[in-house]
C-alpha cells in the first residue's frame, strides 16, 4: 500500500510541468508603505506611534491604557480613544490623543498626578484625564494594574 501511495505521488511529481516560478519564495506581507510612514518610520495604517519614552515605534493600543472620551462613555459620541504609557519607574506617562500625531509627555508631581501644564491625568479609582480643568477622557476601574474598557458590568 505505501509503495502505491509512493508511486502515485512520484508520478504525479515527475509528469507535472515545472515553472520556473515554482519554486520561487512567496513574498512578505508588509503592513503599510514607505509613504505611510511618519518621520519617525513609524507605520501609521498599522497602528504605530512614535513613543517619546521608549524611543521605539508602538502600538499604543497595545501597550498603553485606554482611556475613551466622557461623550462615549455617557453614550454621545463616535468612538475615539486616548492612550497613556509610563515609564518604568511610573515618573513620567506619556499620553497618545486621537488625531494628534505627537504624543504629550506629563511629569508626575508629588501628590502622584501627572500634568504637562494643560493636560492633567490623575490615577486613582479611574483614570482621569483633564485639559485645561475640563474632564475628557476617563478609563473605567483599575483593576491589577489595568484599566477596563468601560464601567458597565458584563452580562
Amino acid at each position: 500500500m505505501i509503495a502505491v501511495a509512493g508511486l502515485l505521488f512520484s508520478c504525479d511529481y515527475i509528469l507535472k510541468p515545472k515553472d520556473k516560478d515554482s519554486t520561487a519564495k512567496t513574498p512578505q506581507v508588509v503592513t503599510g508603505t514607505d509613504t505611510d510612514k511618519d518621520d519617525k518610520g513609524c507605520v501609521i495604517s498599522a497602528g504605530y506611534r512614535w513613543s517619546q519614552l521608549k524611543e521605539d515605534c508602538i502600538r499604543p493600543i497595545e501597550e498603553g491604557y485606554r482611556l475613551n472620551s466622557i461623550e462615549q462613555v455617557e453614550g454621545e459620541s463616535t468612538y475615539k480613544s486616548a492612550f497613556v504609557t509610563f515609564d518604568e519607574d511610573k515618573e513620567k506617562a506619556e499620553l497618545f490623543l486621537p488625531n494628534v500625531r505627537t504624543s504629550a509627555i506629563l511629569k508626575k508631581d508629588k501628590n502622584g498626578v501627572y500634568s504637562d501644564g494643560k493636560w492633567v491625568l490623575s490615577v486613582n479609582e479611574k483614570y482621569s484625564l483633564h485639559k485645561n480643568g475640563a474632564l475628557l477622557f476617563q478609563g473605567a476601574a483599575v483593576q491589577e494594574g489595568q484599566v477596563t474598557g468601560d464601567d458597565k458590568a458584563e452580562d
